[in-house]
């Protein structure tokens, strides 16, 4: 895909796991790119990345507007991404910051629009394999409510949207960073017997999707769903963060023991101001039964997930190695 033609992609939240991975991408394509973050500690990371730093709230709509300005293409990563806080932080940053993207996007007259989505749409609870035309569910969680809310609003101005599974690979907080320092620290059980579900997607993978969706003419309005189609187990999928660490399997514990320890974190997190370490909206996510369908980006996209969770998790243990997060 050559993109040199483009004036300028702007990727926001480009200080992220993803974000990072996509301004590397386009730039190796030929693009110029505009890396937007709220956080100017980013700023070394993002110009390391080959892009230009800006320094952006997406909550703040006069600023987008003027780090849009000139842009041939945007793609949208920058949300509120836990399991924990307030609705009314969720709203104002998923989806106030998602409308004023778009509309300074669209003011600012970009061709392309990419906004990056997640499986979270669907909710966490449900029992029975999805079709890719199944609207968002409303599931309670501010996470998934705002980011499905914010999906719809792409979709009516319409942008490409893309929905990722699990995204691992180097420097993925929840699924490599997070699991590693639990372990170490003998906090990491899973409900049950570990058997919910997991659909990993390779970050390079997910960001190949997400180009695709940004160049090809017939992407606008349409969602996809990328990951890597082949389903684990959390048991088997957190096994290989075990065997890094040089363990033999997960600990797990009956469902109810694991929701009511994640209870008293709450509580605990609650009165003293702070996170938790563990959710027990977390605990429903990784006890998900179902999968989702990902055929649209192939046969829309001509997208194909090349790396294999094995290689995947090779790459990741390299780099936790190199990091120290191994001990």
């Amino acid at each position: 895909m050559d993109l040199s033609l483009a004036p300028q992609i702007a990727v926001t939240g480009a200080g992220g796991f993803i974000g990072l991975a996509l301004a590397r991408r386009l730039r190796d394509e030929g693009a110029s790119v505009v890396g937007l973050d709220l956080d100017p500690r980013a700023a070394a990371r993002i110009e390391a990345a080959g892009a230009r730093f800006a320094l952006v709230d997406t909550t703040d709509a006069p600023a987008v507007h003027a780090a849009l300005d000139g842009c041939d293409g945007v793609i949208h990563t920058a949300a509120k991404v836990t399991d924990w806080g307030p609705m009314a932080e969720f709203v104002r940053v998923n989806v106030g910051g998602t409308r004023n993207v778009l509309e300074a996007a669209e003011a600012c007259g970009a061709q392309r629009f990419v906004h990056v989505s997640s499986v979270a749409t669907w909710g966490y609870d449900f029992t029975v394999d999805l079709s890719e035309d199944a609207p968002p569910r409303v599931s309670g969680a501010p996470y998934a409510d705002t980011k499905a809310a914010s999906h719809l609003l792409a979709l009516s101005h319409g942008a490409a949207v893309v929905r990722p599974g699990d995204v691992y690979g180097p420097g993925s907080i929840p699924w490599i960073i997070r699991p590693l320092e639990t372990m170490r620290a003998r906090k990491f059980i899973l409900p049950g017997k570990g058997e919910g579900i997991m659909t990993p997607v390779y970050v390079d993978d997910l960001v190949d999707c997400i180009v695709r969706a940004l160049v090809h003419p017939d992407a606008g309005g349409e969602a996809v769903t990328a990951w890597d189609g082949e389903a684990i187990t959390a048991a088997d999928f957190f096994a290989f963060h075990a065997r890094m660490l040089g363990r033999d399997g997960v600990p797990t514990l009956p469902a109810p023991l694991v929701r009511a320890g994640a209870w008293g974190e709450e509580m605990r997190a609650r009165l003293l101001r702070q996170t938790p370490s563990v959710s027990r909206q977390s605990i429903v996510y990784i006890s998900r039964k179902a999968v989702y369908p990902n055929t649209r980006a192939k046969e829309l996209l001509g997208w194909e997930p090349r790396v294999k969770l094995a290689d995947g998790m090779a790459r990741s243990e390299e780099w936790a190695r190199a990091e120290g997060l191994l001990g």
